[in-house]
């Protein structure tokens, strides 16, 4: 690749040494992940992120750039960057920065003062301070980060998924059906470079150590889980999105209280361990937590959450593409005419040959006694999950209409699959009947989501996409089919003798690899260009007009952008200080402040209107930047820059500061210039390699029984 170098193999690295101290920690103190599944699991995100983690490419949708001045000259990228991922480039990726800045220079952070007059940063759930997932990212360029953070996420569901079915009872092979299904699915990967998916990655982590807690029969808990129970519970009260921790903390105490009820053996040891590292989880994130439930109502979103709005479409087509995700067109191509968005849509959707599984265990399908381990919980939560999607009002309705439940409805379809798959591979698979009405009806739900909706203007946009789409899942559907009748033939084969059928014994690994396999590749062909990568030329230039503001704006002293220009919140990657604030945490009192000269056309992206207003003298803004040929009424700005990227004026009258050079301000975040670790950063990989090796000596020398205990 052109302009290859080593520093980018750092995120491919640091993602593989995080990886190897995993799997030793899970070796010595919890239960091992074989060496296949990592590399089944790994191999799965390298064919999704490889190009980032190890050839330079950025995780960053920086192809939506070119949408606005004074970024529109910028050439196309092929593939084109994902429109609905604008917040990942204006939204999150301004805020990490901002704390990543902050804990660099070894300060709390407390303030971003970049952001408009200055707005908090702590209690920004945007910017994620002390998340376990993105704070291994400061050992890398801000701009390689997020490549590292989206595969540690992907490798956190995955194996915790695998993790946490292993212990309920499911072999190796169909705990991995289910971990597929879920690290993989929609929601992670559609909302993969989110807050959100933080709270996905996580709670497959918060109920395996659950689980270990709170053990089935006699055996009895240790200190090491309770260790992990209080590392990914804290993890998850940090995710940063309220909404989803909130539903992942609910499934953990449902989870919690099924097994604490059903234990036979004392519960006493149990009920301490669990109850100490909860409180230990919510002491150590105290500190974010509690300003952060002071803040959070007397923000912006706090405010359209207390006037209510228009209420969520639910019914058939909120769930619809659970089944079929193209249903309604996908908004990664610009057409989509659903509910919401194909994110929000189809962020349940699990693939085919998972959701066929998930059906089958449905009562009535299953026969008695057949069931394991939190799987009628895990039912439950599935079903209200649906009923809340469908009937947005059941529950009192949210800002998306309880969508964000749709994490708990792929978590439970995707649980309930690899239920079946471990059935099947006993032997005791569905009856053909009920395997072959079950089939019927879901390529009939296929064949009516795709033809029964095309678009209200235009039935032939994205005919093709959508057509293609309804043979794919028929012939997913068609193999796993095949695959899991198997599992009632084997029952048969098996009654006949061993050696009648010598090869009986390979039959369920077989159903179950063979299930891995469609599972994984349906998903993989409908997510793999979710999340493009984007070239380094389109990492943030520094075009002529921005190096004009990055040399002449003083200290103290704003800039802005009008219309559309310069989407908000972008300055601060380049040190400026852009008066727009475009954030859900944004204080409302600071939106009243400006809403004499900023409206609102796109939700909640303010675009300023007015050029003349006493706001812009009591805000010190001396620049404002607007699209090439603009003309600016009014005697008080004074065109001082024209480019043919954008126009530039400058405010007259404010309070004369001396100008500053562009040496004053922070370097462009350019991934071309060389990365120089600061000291800061190579103490705490000191510290980490300490760390590692303390563990490997403590794991040679202390003896086996008392780490168990």
């Amino acid at each position: 690749m052109e302009g290859w170098s080593a520093v980018d193999l750092l995120p491919g690295v640091l993602v593989a040494l995080l990886a190897f101290l995993l799997d030793r920690v899970l070796r010595r103190w919890y239960d091992p992940v074989p060496v296949a599944v990592w590399g089944i699991c790994g191999g799965a995100v390298l064919l999704l992120l490889f190009p980032v983690l190890f050839q330079g490419a950025i995780l960053l949708p920086l192809d939506n750039l070119r949408g606005a001045a004074p970024f529109a000259d910028l050439a196309p990228t092929d593939p084109h960057g994902n429109p609905l991922q604008g917040d990942l480039i204006q939204l999150i990726a301004p805020s990490l920065h901002a704390v990543r800045e902050d804990l660099l220079a070894g300060r709390w952070p407390l303030w971003n003062e970049l952001a408009g007059p200055g707005m908090p940063l702590l209690t920004d759930p945007q910017a994620q301070p002390f998340q376990p997932l993105t704070l291994p990212a400061l050992l890398l360029p801000f701009l390689a980060s997020f490549g590292a953070v989206a595969a540690l996420r992907l490798l956190c569901a995955q194996l915790f998924f695998f993790l946490l079915l292993r212990r309920q009872g499911l072999k190796a092979a169909a705990a991995l059906v289910g971990a597929l299904s879920y690290g993989l699915g929609g929601f992670l990967l559609l909302w993969l470079g989110w807050p959100i998916a933080n709270s996905a990655a996580l709670l497959p982590a918060v109920l395996y150590a659950a689980v270990r807690c709170i053990p089935e029969g006699k055996e009895e808990p240790g200190r090491c889980d309770g260790v992990l129970l209080a590392t990914t519970t804290a993890g998850l009260l940090l995710a940063g999105h309220p909404e989803t921790i909130l539903y992942a903390l609910l499934l953990l105490a449902a989870f919690l209280t099924v097994r604490l009820v059903g234990r036979r053996a004392p519960r006493g040891r149990a009920c301490r361990i669990t109850a100490g590292a909860l409180l230990v989880a919510g002491l150590v994130t105290a500190p974010v937590l509690l300003p952060t439930a002071l803040y959070l109502p007397t923000t912006a979103r706090a405010a359209a959450l207390g006037t209510g709005g228009p209420p969520a479409e639910g019914g058939i087509r909120a769930l619809l593409p659970t089944v079929a995700p193209n249903t309604f067109g996908n908004s990664r191509y610009a057409h989509y005419w659903g509910p919401g968005n194909s994110n929000e849509d189809a962020s349940a959707f699990v693939g085919t040959a998972a959701l066929l599984a998930a059906l089958l265990a449905l009562p009535g399908l299953v026969g008695r006694g057949k069931r394991f381990p939190q799987e009628w919980l895990v039912l439950l939560g599935g079903a209200l999950a649906a009923a809340a999607v469908a009937w947005p009002g059941l529950f009192g309705g949210g800002i998306h209409g309880h969508g964000r439940l749709r994490m708990v409805l792929a978590f439970s379809l995707a649980y309930l699959a690899a239920c079946t798959v471990e059935r099947c591979r006993r032997g005791d698979g569905p009856h053909p009947a009920a395997l072959l009405g079950v089939v019927v009806a879901l390529a009939a739900l296929h064949l009516w989501a795709y033809r029964a909706f095309p678009h209200p203007d235009d039935p032939a946009r994205l005919e093709i996409l959508r057509h293609g789409w309804l043979l794919w899942h028929l012939r997913f559907l068609a193999g796993a089919a095949a695959l899991l009748l198997l599992g009632w033939g084997l029952r048969r084969w098996r009654r006949r003798g061993p050696s009648t059928v010598p090869w009986a014994r390979r039959v369920p690994m077989g159903i179950a690899g063979g299930l891995a396999v469609l599972v994984a590749a349906e998903l993989l062909l409908a997510h793999g260009g979710v999340n493009p990568p984007m070239p380094r030329r389109l990492a943030f230039p520094e075009t002529p007009a921005l190096a004009y503001l990055r040399g002449h704006l003083a200290p103290g002293e704003r800039m802005a952008a009008l219309g559309e220009a310069l989407p908000p919140n972008l300055a601060q990657l380049y040190g400026l200080n852009d008066v727009r604030i475009y954030n859900p945490a944004e204080p409302l009192a600071l939106r009243r402040l400006m809403a004499p000269v900023t409206a609102y056309p796109a939700g909640e992206v303010p675009r300023l209107t007015v050029t003349e207003h006493p706001l812009y003298d009591r805000l010190a803004v001396r620049y404002l930047l607007t699209e090439p040929g603009w003309e600016l009424p009014g005697s008080r700005w004074v065109l001082a820059f024209d480019g043919p990227d954008a126009r530039i004026y400058r405010r007259t009258g404010l309070p004369s500061r001396a100008s500053v050079g562009e040496a004053a301000l922070p370097p462009a975040p350019s991934s071309d210039a060389p990365y120089r670790p600061p000291g800061f950063l190579l103490g705490c990989l000191l510290a980490a390699l300490g760390v590692a090796w303390g563990l490997a000596r403590l794991s040679a020398l202390a003896p086996r029984e008392c780490a168990r205990s």
